[in-house]
């Protein structure tokens, strides 16, 4: 090869080499990509006590809490107090979530990040929207679903977009906004103690009623009554044996002692129903009463509405006795394929008084929409609990 013919090839490599890059750098467009590293609510840190309400809508669900003072209710269900860490626990991590891996900006991928349209039928993101006491928008955000921590060092956290923005992004914070009501509150209506639940009635329309009752411990053996058997047999003995009688007591004496050290204390009697079943019939299952008064006094809230006035028909009533002297009378009725409850309860003084009136102070002017499954386990018919002939 002449020189020549060598700074010829040489000066096309360079040439080639040239437009490989400028090509590679024009498709890949160095420098113009989103970058990571904002924050998804930028001014939101800074501004968290300016927050009014917090809006999480999902399709033609929509959920709304609302700041009262120094505590949250859900404006949505008529001001019903809300668990307070839960608004902290969403909105500092609103404040402190940083995007940080660019995702794709093509609507029609959204779905597979659960980022699509809100407001659209069936869809799996939420739009969360903070605005402050004049209505104004202090922040808002679509999420969508969260990545767990994975292999090869992949970063846990939720994809979001934000609205009018087709850009989607990882966020760094696992983000929870959830819209069911009973995600918001504390659940529970009702926890009582079962094993001091004294009796239970309940009264279903068009039913014979059903009564539950605690039956008495197992009488303790009387321990004057043992010592002084006790005593006689170690008289007789000694007499039969010719040994000294004061020898023969104290040693029944101490039996006596020993054996009421070593007596265990009476265990509480259990629930049985009273008066049923009659002769001849007998109960699915031996535990039914247990079961029931078990499920009446343990009962956890699916949604909650202001309660209103109950209807003259229709409703089902369950009294339950609590050993302390506490009476907690519960409501239920049927409306359309839910079952809602109300709850009074009374206590003439001590513990009772205060546990009736933690649940008057919590349950009062409210009615609760429960499991369909937990109704059903307390509105027992009789029928429900009998086996069938040739069963």
């Amino acid at each position: 090869m002449t020189p020549r013919s060598f700074v010829y090839l040489a000066a096309a490599a360079v040439v080639s080499a040239a437009v490989a890059i400028v090509t590679f750098a024009a498709n890949n467009q160095w420098g113009t990509g989103p970058v990571g590293g904002a924050r998804l609510m930028p001014t939101l840190e800074n501004a968290i006590g300016q927050v009014a309400e917090v809006s999480i809508q999902q399709g033609d669900t929509k959920v709304v809490l609302a700041r009262s003072g120094g505590s949250w209710t859900l404006k949505s269900r008529g001001g019903y107090p809300v668990d307070i860490a839960k608004v902290r626990t969403l909105l500092v991590g609103l404040g402190q979530a940083e995007l940080v891996e660019p995702k794709t900006n093509r609507p029609d991928k959204y779905p597979a990040l659960e980022l699509e349209d809100p407001a659209g039928k069936g869809a799996k993101s939420r739009l969360v929207k903070l605005t402050d006491a004049k209505g104004g928008t202090i922040a808002e955000a679509v999420l969508g679903k969260n990545r767990q921590e994975g292999y090869a060092g992949k970063t846990a956290g939720t994809y979001v977009r934000k609205p009018g923005d087709p850009q989607t992004w990882l966020a760094s914070v696992a983000l929870d906004a959830p819209f069911g009501v009973k995600d918001w509150v504390k659940p529970s209506v009702l926890a009582l103690q079962a094993d001091k639940i004294k009796s239970v009635s309940v009264e279903i329309p068009g039913e014979q009623p059903l009564k539950i009752e605690r039956t008495p411990p197992a009488p303790a053996k009387d321990a004057k009554t043992k010592d002084a058997g006790t005593k006689d047999a170690g008289a007789k003995a000694a007499k039969a044996t010719g040994a000294k009688d004061a020898g023969a007591t104290d040693a029944a004496k101490a039996e006596s002692k020993d054996a009421k050290a070593a007596a265990p204390p009476a265990e509480p009697g259990k629930l049985a129903f009273v008066g049923f079943p009659a002769d001849g019939k007998k109960l699915k299952d031996a535990y039914a009463a247990e079961g029931l008064a078990r499920a009446a006094g343990s009962i956890d809230l699916e949604d909650v509405r202001k309660l209103g006035a109950l209807p003259s028909d229709g409703i089902s009533v369950v009294r339950i006795e609590s050993a302390n002297g506490l009476t907690t009378t519960l409501r239920l009725r049927k409306d359309g394929d839910a079952y809602w409850l109300s709850v009074t309860a009374a206590g003439s003084e001590g513990d009772a008084k205060k546990a009736a009136d933690e649940i008057t102070a919590r349950t009062k002017d409210w009615e609760f929409k429960i499991p369909t499954y937990k109704a059903e386990l307390i509105l027992k018919k009789r029928a429900d609990l009998l086996e069938t002939q040739g069963s």
